[in-house]
């Protein structure tokens, strides 16, 4: 299987969990004892997220999956995919 890393959508996501961890008043490391999920790494864009790892990090935040794709979409409009028309 081909190994697909996409950085604007790394960055997206990082920025995106940087911003929840600021909005909650939580350290990389009180994630990291309270998950787990070493969220540096994710943050630094040196390791993709697993949709598992990004799952499990929304029931932290309590913020539904959909919300947070929504606000990557929000971050760079590039990454928003739209339907196609019949």
């Amino acid at each position: 299987m081909k190994n697909i890393k996409n950085k604007d959508l790394l960055s997206c996501i990082a920025l995106v969990l940087k911003e929840l961890r600021a909005e909650n008043e939580l350290t990389q490391q009180m994630v990291k004892d309270d998950t787990g999920i070493h969220i540096g790494r994710i943050e630094t864009t040196n390791h993709d997220p697993s949709t598992s790892t990004i799952f499990e990090l929304c029931k932290y935040f309590k913020v539904p999956l959909s919300e947070f794709y929504r606000r990557i979409e929000e971050v760079n409009t590039n990454l928003r995919i739209t339907k196609k028309e019949n």
